[in-house]
């Protein structure tokens, strides 16, 4: 990717998502394939907006028709799947210096592996984050739990994320 200018741009590695309860924001703070990192701001409007397009797009990637009686056992145990593996590498810490800015914008685009988001700030500066289809859940649950602990409205929300159905122990096998 090229950004303006024509200058190379730094992919995004890894980022982390907190809330900045004095702030009453949520703090994206990415660091890229050089080790640089940048703090940006996603206000409750935005992530309202963001939830309500990205949530049923990740809905929609399993790919295959799902009887409607079935949907949210299905999307709760993909859920489920993909939180198995999340929260095994260390948050982001921004550095002295970062970059930081306002996300405006964010777009959503579908890609053959999951979904990109490009954040879109300042003068016309975005920044692509790449995301498989797991990836993009415990993204989404990671919001949600930031909205919990912010107090937003969850209304936005669909069931497999915010009231997943509870699976019944195995108590027995014959």
């Amino acid at each position: 990717a090229r950004g303006a200018g024509g200058q190379a741009m730094s992919e995004i590695q890894k980022f982390s998502l907190v809330y900045d309860p004095a702030e009453d924001r949520i703090a994206l703070d990415t660091e890229d394939d050089g080790g640089a990192t940048m703090r940006l701001w996603l206000t409750q409007r935005l992530c309202r907006g963001l939830v309500g397009a990205f949530a049923p797009a990740v809905q929609k990637s399993l790919g295959a028709e799902i009887p409607p009686q079935h949907e949210a056992a299905v999307q709760a145990f993909e859920q489920a799947a993909a939180m198995q593996d999340f929260g095994k590498v260390a948050g982001v810490q921004p550095k002295a210096g970062s970059t930081v800015g306002l996300v405006h914008t964010v777009h959503i685009t579908p890609t053959t592996a999951g979904f990109t988001l490009a954040f879109e700030f300042g003068q016309r500066r975005s920044v692509p984050i790449g995301l498989g289809v797991a990836q993009a859940r415990q993204t989404l649950a990671v919001i949600y739990q930031l909205y919990v602990a912010a107090g937003w409205p969850l209304d936005v929300w669909p069931g497999w994320i915010a009231d997943p159905p509870q699976t019944a122990p195995i108590a027995a096998l014959n």
